[in-house]
């Protein structure tokens, strides 16, 4: 099951929810914990897609 994703689509898409929902762009400290956030979600799945593709040879 490959990533829909890249790291760096999954940052602006996680910077777009923000910007459409709160109708501002995110100020510096939003912004690092939004960039934190989706980092650590990505990391998250591809964790677990490897870890499917490992265990379902």
């Amino acid at each position: 099951m490959p990533h829909t994703q890249t790291k760096a689509e999954a940052i602006h898409h996680a910077l777009d929810e923000f910007q459409e929902s709160h109708h501002h762009a995110p100020d510096t400290h939003e912004k690092a914990r939004l960039i934190s956030d989706a980092v650590a979600k990505w990391e998250h799945e591809e964790v677990e897609i490897l870890h499917a593709t490992h265990s379902n040879p």
